[in-house]
Parts: structure tokens; C-alpha cells; sequence
């Protein structure tokens, strides 16, 4: 837990299961009621399963190299199939927000729930952003992509609690404007999938491996 990169693992381990867990009981309930709404957000989870539970594997495969150079060769491969991942993930969301905003589908919370989901959205918007700002320099490749899964996930819980805080104060463009909002974060998580797949390699030597940052 004295590494950082380690913490960032764990944490995104930790996030892997409840999001698998979320994505499979949506994807039953969907199956269950023929329901595309659940259908589609569980798609959306289980994309975001598959993007944190490749690099957490690839990250644990890079810790046996020994040779610098070797290894972020091979974290770069990993960081580029994130890319691909954060552009399904904000394709995803984007059907998500349409089906939210074209035909109104969406869950409504109630009661003690709601404050559990504003809160649980902020603390993991607090995490990414302290992540990004305070460990600066440690940014290898799989760790960059971890945190960039994080952040989109966390972004997609604020559009939630939005919608749950906009519900509770009988607000009549709740669904309208958190689903705009839902197509906007969408966008935004194309774009920088798409910026991770642009990104060069960079030509380093093994020492200058050890400090490399993207």
C-alpha cells in the first residue's frame, strides 16, 4: 500500500467487482423484463469491466519484467487498447443518454439512496482528480489508462447523482438536461480515447524508461 501504483490497482480491483457486479444484475433484469434501457447501461458496465480488467491483468504481467524498456513496450500496447476501450465506453453512454433523452427511460431513486449516490459519486470524482493532481509524476502507461477508466466512471456517477438530485426536487427537465449532460460526457470520452490511440510511442533508452511519463 506504500506504492502508489499498487494503490491505484487496488482501488480499481476493488471498482471492477461492484461495476461486474452492477453490470450483470442489470444485464439479467434487462434479459428478464426485455428491457433496453437495462440492456444498454449494462453493456456499459461490463465494457467498463473489460477496460479496468485488462490493464489490472497487463499490470500485474508488467511487474515481472525486469527490463525497462521491455516493460513499457508492453504497457504502451496496453495503454493504446484503453484508448479503444474509453471510445466503446463513451459510445456506450452515448446510447445510454439518447434512449434517456429520446424516450424518457430512466430509474427513478428515492429516500436515503439518493444521498448515497451523490456522495459515492463525489468521492470518486475526489479520488480521480486528487490522483491525477497529486501523482504527477508518476504516470506510467497502465496507471495513466487506470486512471483515466476511473475518471470516466466517476464522471458518469456525477451525471447520475445529478439526475437523482434534480428527481428529488420534482425538477420537470431532469431527465432532458441529465441526459444532454450524459452526451456531453460522452463525447468527451471518445475524444480522449481517441488522443490515447494518436499518442507515439516514445523512442527511450532502458534507464530513461524508468522516469517515462505520458
Amino acid at each position: 500500500m506504500s506504492d502508489y501504483q499498487d494503490r491505484t490497482a487496488i482501488t480499481s480491483g476493488a471498482s471492477l467487482v461492484i461495476n461486474a457486479l452492477i453490470g450483470a444484475a442489470k444485464l439479467t433484469i434487462g434479459v428478464y423484463l426485455l428491457s433496453g434501457w437495462f440492456i444498454i447501461n449494462a453493456v456499459y458496465y461490463l465494457i467498463l469491466c473489460g477496460a479496468r480488467g485488462q490493464a489490472l491483468h497487463k499490470y500485474a504481467v508488467a511487474k515481472t519484467i525486469e527490463d525497462p524498456k521491455q516493460r513499457y513496450d508492453m504497457e504502451f500496447v496496453v495503454y493504446r487498447r484503453s484508448g479503444t476501450f474509453l471510445c466503446l465506453l463513451g459510445i456506450s453512454y452515448l446510447l445510454v443518454s439518447l434512449r434517456m433523452y429520446l424516450v424518457g427511460d430512466a430509474l427513478i431513486y428515492k429516500g436515503l439512496i439518493i444521498y448515497l449516490i451523490a456522495t459515492v459519486a463525489f468521492l470518486k470524482l475526489g479520488f480521480a482528480i486528487y490522483g491525477t493532481l497529486a501523482n504527477r509524476h508518476l504516470k506510467g502507461p497502465i496507471v495513466s489508462s487506470l486512471k483515466l477508466i476511473s475518471f470516466a466512471d466517476a464522471m458518469v456517477s456525477i451525471v447520475v447523482t445529478q439526475y437523482t438530485l434534480l428527481i428529488m426536487e420534482n425538477s420537470p427537465a431532469a431527465i432532458e438536461s441529465s441526459a444532454l449532460f450524459g452526451m456531453g460526457c460522452s463525447v468527451v470520452f471518445v475524444l480522449a480515447g481517441v488522443c490515447m490511440l494518436l499518442r507515439r510511442k516514445k523512442n527511450l533508452s532502458p534507464d530513461d524508461t524508468k522516469q517515462v511519463q505520458i
